[in-house]
């Protein structure tokens, strides 16, 4: 499959750079371009599923996949139940504290583990 591919796996190489995550889990993803997604959103993750705005395939998607990635190992880990149950309750306690979409999304605990992640992974990559 190409990279051009509206739906893919990994690739061979992608296995190889997003090391940050088992093999075994990464080679279960799939990647899918969507046209279009919520304001301001760039990727968005269903289990092991990796929506993607877009077609392109750059630095800044190397990490926006590599943060997407996180999020695909933590709902693994915690079964979407829990996973949807502690994003979403943490985004609503923090818009009741905060009054704000954009500060609420930024202090989920599980946000905050992705940037930190895929930031430590592009320091390595990039």
């Amino acid at each position: 499959m190409t990279r051009t591919s509206r739906r893919r796996p990994l690739e061979p190489d992608e296995l190889d750079r997003y090391a940050h995550l088992p093999r075994g889990l990464l080679e279960r993803v799939r990647l899918i371009r969507v046209p279009f997604l919520p304001p301001a959103v760039d990727g968005m993750t269903l289990g092991r599923v990796v929506l993607l705005r877009g077609d392109r395939i750059d630095a800044r998607a190397s990490t926006l996949i590599a943060h997407e990635l996180v999020h695909v190992r933590q709902f693994a880990e915690l079964g979407p139940v829990r996973f949807l149950g502690r994003y979403l309750s943490e985004y609503l306690r923090n818009l009741l504290r905060f009054r704000s979409h954009r500060r609420a999304y930024a202090a989920i605990s599980l946000e905050i583990e992705a940037r930190s992640e895929a930031a430590e992974w592009a320091d390595e990559h990039l």
